[in-house]
């Protein structure tokens, strides 16, 4: 690059910087949340588990004494209660994750905006230093073609001669 050129400059390049970093800040939001969903999926999933296999025993045990069969029942009730407050989390954390997914898709396209705008301008610059550097070589060439001397002398009836 000669001297004269000069560099392109994205006149909106801090903006695009700032959406830049909000796009990879709702990243990590989506991916907190997603790694929370699957959290509270496996305790749900571990509760699910647990109350079967207590179903299960219970059946086994259907011949126990009484009081025996209502400390079971107690149990698969406050169980019972836990999986449904665990469904709950679950589909909070689900709408969470909608939340943070809808984010992250606005600050893409957000981004992607501003870079294509800024694409854009390039081109426009690009197009523009093309054009200054074809008109330098016109005038050099014209320069040029000036300053070389005539090699042949046209008479005045329209010959040429060395």
């Amino acid at each position: 690059m000669g001297a004269g050129v000069r560099r392109f400059e994205f006149s909106l390049q801090k903006v695009l910087d700032y959406r830049q970093r909000r796009e990879e800040q709702a990243l990590r939001a989506f991916a907190e949340a997603q790694a929370q969903l699957a959290h509270e999926r496996a305790v749900l999933e571990r509760l699910q588990h647990e109350r079967e296999e207590c179903l299960a025993r219970s059946e086994r045990r259907h011949r126990l004494m009484v009081p025996m069969l209502t400390v079971e029942q107690t149990y698969l009730s406050a169980l019972e209660e836990r999986l449904e407050e665990q469904r709950q989390r679950v589909a909070q954390a689900e709408r969470l994750l909608e939340e943070r997914r809808q984010a992250l898709l606005e600050a893409q396209r957000e981004r992607k905006a501003l870079e294509r705008l800024r694409e854009k301008q390039y081109e426009q610059w690009r197009q523009e230093m093309l054009r200054v550097e074809q008109k330098a070589l016109d005038e050099l060439a014209t320069m040029r073609a000036a300053s070389v001397p005539s090699v042949f002398t046209i008479r005045a009836g329209g010959e040429e001669e060395p």
